[in-house]
């Protein structure tokens, strides 16, 4: 049984936290100050804004998320849920290593740009998941790698600003659909 929530006020305003163990309509805008968690299929008809947490264990199309977040640590580990985002390296003199999560969500995607020129990015597929990818982003080189195996964007030939994008096809491999700068097999 869907929860719909057309008959309330057209922008539903929550001020704690919402679980939804069960499917959810609203017809205009949701806002909630809090945290969400759906464990159903969500739809919203307008907008959505969530002030702490989102959660969503069902279907999410059209869901769009804050998508630039700004990496300092060394490594991460990224969620599908996490999906859309641009994820800015600026560590300077050392390795940033992103691990991506498994290839098998069709349509995931991830975009990695470089934010600090003495830095290191690389890209690890998740398992013996594939990453497809061109040297440069013109007439270069197919670098795919093999299964398991990464792809970077060294200090020795990064400039801020290179980027890569990859969307995984449901299977086994990520594919570039976006670059700028200079990519190698790790």
């Amino acid at each position: 049984m869907a929860i719909d929530l057309k008959n309330y006020d057209p922008a539903l305003m929550a001020g704690a936290s919402i679980t939804v163990s069960e499917d959810i309509t609203v017809v205009d805008d949701l806002t909630v100050t809090d945290d969400l968690t759906v464990t159903g299929l969500a739809t919203v008809g307008e907008t959505l804004s969530v002030t702490g947490d989102a959660d969503f264990a069902g279907a999410t199309t059209g869901l769009r998320i804050t998508p630039e977040i700004t990496a300092t640590a060394a490594t991460d580990t990224l969620l599908a849920a996490e999906s859309g985002k641009i994820i800015i390296a600026t560590k300077g003199s050392a390795t940033q290593t992103f691990t991506l999560p498994a290839a098998t969500v069709a349509g995931a995607m991830f975009t990695f740009k470089c934010g600090h020129a003495s830095g290191e990015i690389l890209i690890d597929p998740a398992g013996t998941d594939v990453i497809q990818a061109k040297a440069t982003n013109d007439a270069g080189a197919d670098i795919t790698p093999a299964g398991g195996t990464g792809i970077k964007n060294t200090a020795a030939t990064n400039v801020i600003g290179d980027y890569i994008t990859l969307i995984a096809d449901g299977v086994d491999t990520w594919r570039t659909v976006g670059q700028s700068g200079i990519w190698a097999s790790q």
